[in-house]
């Protein structure tokens, strides 16, 4: 049987697990370039923070991709599960999507300015 004092430091516990996952997820730096790759050859290059709407032909067809409000996001694709387009708007330094069919990889690159990790041990 759990005490007071075991159900006081088991939810102390649970609380600053959530206080740290919420702090990391804020320590990620923001995007400011988009790369987008076909078969690993850089196709097209750009700035989050330029809106624009571009196409890119992949493997197996056109990409579609827009940029807006310092996010980017696959539009319409050829492939056939749509799990790139599926995948929505990213905007964080290190993100990626992926459209295996059409061998595209589109990367988000940041600049480290905003509340970016300095340090990582391990």
């Amino acid at each position: 049987m759990l005490t007071t004092a075991d159900k006081i430091l088991l939810a102390l516990l649970i609380a600053s697990i959530i206080i740290s996952f919420i702090s990391a997820r804020g320590m990620v730096d923001r995007g400011s370039g988009v790369l987008v790759e076909i078969d690993h050859r850089p196709v097209h290059m750009s700035h989050l923070d330029q809106d624009e709407l571009f196409t890119v032909q992949g493997d197996r067809g056109e990409l579609v991709l827009e940029v807006s409000q310092q996010r980017v996001r696959v539009v319409r694709s050829d492939c056939p599960n749509q799990i790139c387009v599926r995948t929505g708007w990213r905007s964080k330094a290190g993100d990626i999507i992926v459209c295996v069919p059409n061998r595209a990889v589109i990367r988000i690159s940041g600049t480290g300015k905003e509340g970016g990790v300095e340090a990582v041990t391990g």
